[in-house]
């Protein structure tokens, strides 16, 4: 290979390189003009779920990993506070 053929490797390098930069700058142009998204509320409708055949475990809102006594305390405690009169 001769000097030409290398400067001629060079210049396209440094074209790449130069290109590579350009679009670099156009993402980060882009990416810091996007306004960040916010998600307020989820809402799960679990009575719209089709289950054809259930298998495994789903945890929803307490962790599967509850200690049976645990489980039973909580229990107790929302039968507790569902049967007192409200005082509405």
């Amino acid at each position: 290979m001769d000097q030409e053929q290398l400067y001629i490797i060079l210049q396209q390098m440094q074209q790449q390189i130069l290109d590579v930069q350009r679009e670099n700058q156009m993402l980060k142009e882009t990416v810091q003009s996007m306004k960040p998204i916010t998600i307020e509320n989820v809402n799960y409708k679990i009575q719209e779920l089709h289950v054809k055949e259930l298998k495994g475990t789903l945890n929803i809102g307490i962790t599967g990993e509850a200690k049976l006594e645990d489980m039973d305390t909580i229990i107790d405690d929302l039968i507790e506070s569902h049967s007192e009169p409200s005082h509405e």
